[in-house]
């Protein structure tokens, strides 16, 4: 069921609330880690989970280490309601979590340090001192200490690598991604499903984004007040995101320019950014662990270094900030919001959310059908000399039942699927995987179709949402 919460929305994450719930009844000590890009709703979801129970929660800030020290300090006087600890304060980190499972009795204690990476930013020994803290103290405890942060690679690095003191440590963790589309209708409830798709293509699945959107403004007047106006948070927060998470936001975000052009392939952005090839494959990997980018390979190529890949933008916003924001900041700065809105994105508008519609349509046949692989395809062929490239939306494969399923997405209405069939079965021609033994499928995505056959399985936004409202 889905819970709306505050002034935002918090949609029920079942899985996520369910799994820690589990780990709460357990007895015994417990070192979870939660972590994700930020936005993505990790604090509302600690919020949820603490409610109505024993808990110390502490948010880490960007000040010195003696000012959280005593901001910590201070909520665990509230919490054991104990002034003994004014007088006498905590020396260091090792008194106060020593005190902390000293009066720790068998209740268990959910302690939630959000945003660990900015405590950790004041000390480079930190790692160290909460290793010898679990280890001397909370490890002997019923505590659930629970530890989040938004910065991935730093909880990469401080936390979950093998480097790392705590290494061994963690009890388990969690990534927390962004929410799938079929949520996005338990934000917008009043907007068609076609409104949905678009309102996904520019904002992905983070809650944060989503809540910003106003539920009763049609798209483009969202994307006018709350993404092209400068003083709003997501007129800059491309450029906030990489600053906060890289330490050379200025060479990622000339890779994310390079591909956001259209210069996609691994020599492309080695050109177009003159970088050495190993390190821009580290940039690369750092950008795809972020899931701001991916890497894509036709679904049949079983070569995983193969040079047929290219990459993406897989974050909706970012890939919408960099196709219509940042190339159109001049008309913004000047005020021309109005000129960038009906010169610069409407005309194509359409075509970027057909992109998204693909990725929806991929997700769908990869939830409702069953197949083992699904992607993309494409290929070359010579026709009259002339070599011509092909594409197919979205290839399916399931390698035991040796069967295939090939699939066209229209951002369309009144699509005549007989045409489209056609187009997609002398296209189908061309992809080599077991082509004696195969069973050949085909389906059809469109907003709406002017004529389906049973030949193929014919899918509009009818269908989809109905699918979807189960969910």
């Amino acid at each position: 069921m889905i819970s709306i919460i505050m002034i935002s929305i918090f949609i029920d994450r079942t899985k996520e609330l369910d799994f820690l719930n589990e780990r709460y009844k357990l007895r015994g000590p417990d070192f979870f880690v939660i972590y994700g890009r930020r936005r993505v709703g990790k604090t509302e979801l600690m919020k949820h989970f603490i409610k109505n129970k024993p808990h110390i929660y502490y948010l880490a800030d960007r000040i010195p280490e003696n000012e959280q020290l005593k901001i910590l300090t201070g909520m665990t006087v509230k919490f054991y309601n104990d002034q003994s600890l004014v007088s006498r304060p905590p020396k260091d980190w090792y008194s106060l979590f020593e005190y902390i499972s000293e009066n720790t009795g068998k209740e268990r204690l959910v302690l939630v340090i959000d945003e660990l990476p900015h405590l950790f930013s004041t000390n480079k020994a930190m790692s160290s001192i909460f290793q010898k803290i679990w280890d001397e103290h909370l490890k002997h405890t019923n505590i659930f200490l629970i530890v989040c942060g938004s910065s991935i690679s730093m909880m990469e690095k401080d936390v979950l690598s093998y480097k790392s003191p705590l290494y061994g440590r963690r009890t388990g963790q969690w990534k927390l991604e962004a929410l799938n589309f079929s949520e996005i209708k338990h934000f917008f409830p009043k907007h068609s499903t076609e409104e949905q798709i678009e309102i996904f293509s520019i904002l992905g699945g983070v809650p944060q984004y989503l809540v910003e959107f106003d539920e009763l403004l049609p798209v483009f007047e969202n994307i006018e007040k709350f993404i092209l106006t400068k003083g709003k948070f997501m007129y800059e927060e491309v450029e906030f995101l990489l600053r906060e998470e890289l330490r050379e936001p200025a060479i990622y975000f000339l890779i994310l320019k390079s591909i956001a052009l259209g210069n996609a392939k691994f020599g492309h952005i080695l050109n177009y950014t003159g970088l050495e090839k190993t390190k821009l494959t580290i940039y690369l990997q750092t950008l795809e662990k972020l899931n701001i980018i991916k890497r894509i390979l036709p679904v049949t190529e079983k070569n995983s270094k193969s040079k047929k890949s290219f990459y993406i933008i897989s974050d909706n916003f970012v890939k919408f900030w960099f196709s219509f924001v940042f190339p159109n900041r001049v008309y913004i700065e000047q005020g021309k919001k109005d000129f960038v809105l009906s010169k610069k994105i409407k005309p194509v508008f359409s075509k970027f959310v057909s992109f998204c519609f693909e990725d929806i349509c991929r997700a769908f046949v990869q939830e409702t059908e069953e197949y083992d692989k699904t992607g993309m395809w494409w290929g070359f062929h010579r026709e009259n000399e002339i070599r011509k490239e092909i594409e197919i939306d979205i290839v399916a494969i399931n390698e035991q039942a040796k069967d295939i399923l090939f699939v066209e997405c229209k951002w369309q209405s009144k699509v005549n699927a007989e045409k489209i069939l056609a187009e997609l079965k002398e296209k189908a021609k061309h992809v080599e995987w077991n082509n004696e033994k195969r069973k050949e499928h085909y389906a059809v995505f469109a907003k709406s179709f002017s004529k389906r056959i049973k030949e193929c399985k014919c899918y509009d936004l009818k269908d989809m949402e109905k699918v979807l409202r189960k969910r």
